[in-house]
């Protein structure tokens, strides 16, 4: 029993590390928001990824459970190898991104439409690893009538901008896409083992050498779409932090997927 209730005392303590951190970092002047599909994180300058927006809040009958089963739990990540990561007490949610601006004035509409175009039903959670270098942000929605859409629009976004900037205050921000053909996460074959259509795109935000990537699989089943982004600093490649990253990507798009798509894991 004493050991129970050390290890219980070392993820309570390990919770309220994140919870602290999530806050100090909030109100540090210097974060950038990075956009997604429909959630935002900030980068710290000195690597460090957390999420920033609250949850939800949801009613005691829960309308969403149905949605909430098809999530990623606390409880998946050791049998899937991934006890390195825990959930974090508030995931990303779908507050509304910062303006964009694309090469042109017509991707710039679509820009700014489809990443502001909200479900009419989501949930969401985020996962950290140890030392807050990888950052992964999972959301599955429903959009009956509008998925179809939805990704189509998402695929326009990816085909007709190379890169486009994000505007955070007086800053800024480039965003380039990685073309598929050079991203080492080989896109264009994890897509095809996912649902009805699936889209993965990696995209490098900020400066050169403090560059965030962020890669994005979007998985669509009939009228639901599963979200599962991966944040982290850029890192060469074969280095340690790519490795890493690597690492935990393999495994979460094994899991991840799987249980929005009721397969078997693994």
């Amino acid at each position: 029993m004493t050991e129970i209730n050390e290890v219980a005392e070392r993820v309570a303590a390990r919770r309220a590390e994140l919870d602290e951190e999530e806050k100090l970092l909030a109100e540090r002047p210097d974060a950038v928001r990075l956009p997604s599909p429909s959630c935002t994180v900030r980068r710290m300058r000195t690597g460090g990824l957390v999420s920033t927006s609250e949850a939800s809040s949801t009613s005691s009958k829960d309308p969403s459970g149905d949605l909430k089963r098809l999530l990623v739990r606390a409880d998946d990540l050791a049998p899937a190898g991934l006890d390195d990561f825990t959930e974090l007490a508030s995931p990303s949610s779908d507050e509304d991104p910062p303006p964009m601006t694309g090469p042109t004035p017509e991707s710039t509409a679509l820009l700014n439409r489809t990443f502001t175009d909200k479900a009419a039903r989501e949930v969401r959670t985020s996962f950290v690893n140890a030392d807050s270098s990888i950052v992964i942000d999972e959301g599955v929605s429903e959009r009956v009538g509008a998925a179809v859409s939805w990704m189509a629009d998402m695929r326009q976004v990816y085909a007709q901008c190379a890169a486009w900037t994000i505007s955070i205050g007086d800053q800024e921000i480039t965003v380039e896409v990685v073309e598929p053909a050079d991203d080492p996460n080989k896109p264009l074959e994890v897509e095809r083992r996912f649902g009805d259509e699936a889209l993965m795109r990696t995209m490098l935000a900020g400066p050169v050498r403090q560059q965030a990537q962020i890669t994005t699989l979007l998985v669509r089943d009939g009228d639901r779409v599963l979200e599962l982004t991966f944040r982290s600093l850029a890192a060469d490649a074969g280095s340690p932090e790519t490795t890493r990253l690597n690492t935990a990507m393999s495994k979460f798009l094994e899991l991840a997927p799987a249980k929005f798509l009721g397969l078997p894991v693994g």
